[in-house]
Order: C-alpha cells, then sequence, then structure tokens
C-alpha cells in the first residue's frame, strides 16, 4: 500500500515507490483530495513514466505542479500545491 505521511510544515508526503502507471496518477489524486486550498503534496516515485503521468494528472486537475527532481538514483520527488 503507498505510504501518505504528514508532511514537516504541512500538507502530506505520498511515496508511491513500488507503483507502475495508473497507480501513483490513482494515488495522487486521492491524496490531493484529502488536502485544503494551497497545501503542499510531495510525491515520492521511481518508476520514471510517473514523472511525465503525475505531473499532467495534476495540471489536468487544476493544481499548480511546483518542481519534479531527482533526489536520488532512480527516485523522483513531485511538489504539487493544491489548488481551489
Amino acid at each position: 500500500m503507498a505510504k501518505l505521511l504528514k508532511r514537516e510544515g504541512g500538507g502530506l508526503v505520498l511515496d508511491v515507490r513500488g507503483y507502475v502507471c495508473p497507480y501513483p496518477v490513482i494515488y495522487t489524486r486521492k491524496a490531493l483530495n484529502k488536502l485544503g486550498a494551497n497545501e503542499i503534496l510531495e510525491v515520492i516515485i521511481d518508476n520514471p513514466p510517473s514523472c511525465e503521468t503525475v505531473p499532467k494528472a495534476a495540471r489536468e486537475d487544476g493544481h499548480e505542479v511546483v518542481s519534479v527532481e531527482k533526489i536520488g538514483e532512480g527516485i523522483w520527488r513531485i511538489i504539487i500545491k493544491k489548488q481551489g
């Protein structure tokens, strides 16, 4: 199961390492539903296609993708700011 933790400074961290599409997108959308407007969701992934699909889905849902960065060997962090 994907891990959802409180983020230091507010918001949530979603760890979906080990999952392939479409699960990172599904879990990201569920996590965003738990946040209030302008809160941050930090998504940790290890599936390269998710670096494209997760930000695309977030933008389609009207949220701001703050950054996508590689943080380790085969690991990325996507920062999404919930809008509305």
